[in-house]
């Protein structure tokens, strides 16, 4: 794990990330006493797939992307993460290596919890756990969904599907439509449909064409959420 200086996390903060979110004041005052944060630059490696699972990481500024490698050494995109998300919690919970490489999209800002501390805080808050089990339940019927979807979906559904999940995830309302604030490449979006960096370049333009999207600024917005939705039908 790439090293970066160690800084307090305000306990307002923690206060708004979902897995904190039924502290009291007590509480989350006593995570920010075991808490610390750590920031990284854009497309810093954050932890990499097989390092020892030796604490927790709560997103406190910006985006992460959870990545795997085939077994021919090609790089897919298995999540993107926000602000108040987390990550690590397999390897917390039963000291196995980490499971992926998360890498920064940008500037981020993450707050670690080391194994004891995190374990101790399961202990102290019911809430706490079953906020951690409806995010790994989430976590996993979206996995499952993605390998059915790639097992028969076209490429032109993959990335109706990747844009409609972006929307739900960063879209912003504008004139015209929904800015998505999360800026991928074409690469990056390539990576997460399975197939390649052209490919997506060519199905971006005919969406566009069609106007269902509009990419005349550096963020994509959608303008036809219906046509776009009707794709995965």
């Amino acid at each position: 794990m790439q090293k970066a200086s160690d800084r307090p996390v305000d306990a307002a903060l923690l206060k708004r990330v979902p897995l904190f979110s039924e502290f009291g004041e007590d509480d989350i005052t006593a995570v920010a006493g075991v808490i610390q944060s750590r920031r990284f630059a854009k497309h810093a490696v954050l932890v990499h797939e097989g390092d020892a699972g030796d604490a927790l990481f709560v997103v406190v500024k910006g985006n992460v992307a959870v990545t795997r490698l085939s077994n021919e050494g090609k790089e897919s995109i298995l999540s993107i993460l926000k602000e108040g998300d987390f990550f690590g919690e397999m390897g917390v919970l039963d000291s196995s290596p980490r499971s992926a490489t998360i890498k920064a999209l940008g500037d981020v800002e993450v707050a670690l919890l080391w194994r004891k501390d995190f374990l101790d805080l399961l202990g102290r808050s019911a809430q706490m756990s079953l906020r951690l089990v409806l995010t790994l339940s989430t976590r996993l019927r979206a996995t499952n969904q993605a390998i059915q979807a790639a097992s028969y979906q076209d490429i032109r559904t993959r990335l109706a599907s990747l844009l409609m999940n972006l929307e739900k995830n960063f879209g912003e309302p504008v004139d015209g439509g929904t800015r998505l604030t999360l800026r991928l490449t074409n690469q990056e979006m390539a990576n997460m449909i399975g197939t390649t960096r052209e490919t997506v370049n060519r199905m971006l333009n005919r969406f566009w064409d069609e106007k269902l999207i509009d990419m005349r600024t550096a963020n994509v917005v959608i303008t036809d959420h219906d046509k776009l939705h009707a794709i995965l039908r």
